[in-house]
């Protein structure tokens, strides 16, 4: 029996599945933070996305809002968040996988 997908329950992602379903183009990455005055974003390189994995205190999928913007990968480390970019297609089939019903 497969759950549900939804904003309430977390999917926690392991290293190697963050990195699977990253969206990195020419060696770089989208990330979004959101501080207390606002969106911010930028590139970081796969080096500085691949090392912020390695040390995070958790990974997991982000809600609707994160995977609607495209930046479903949410990376905990230091009380901090940091949503980056990812490929849809490789989500779902990773949802899919581990039993997640996404549909």
């Amino acid at each position: 029996m497969s759950k549900k997908y939804n904003d309430e329950e977390k999917v926690f992602l392991t290293i190697d599945e963050a990195k699977d379903i990253a969206n990195i183009v020419d060696n770089q990455i989208h990330c979004f933070m959101n501080p207390s005055f606002g969106l911010l974003g930028a590139d970081w390189s796969e080096e500085s996305f691949i090392n912020l994995l390695n040390k995070a205190a958790t990974i997991e999928v982000g809600g609707s809002q994160c995977r609607g913007m495209k930046h479903a990968i949410a990376v905990i480390e230091n009380k901090e968040v940091y949503f980056f970019e990812h490929n849809e297609e490789k989500l779902k089939e990773l949802l899919k996988q581990k039993g997640v019903d996404d549909e």
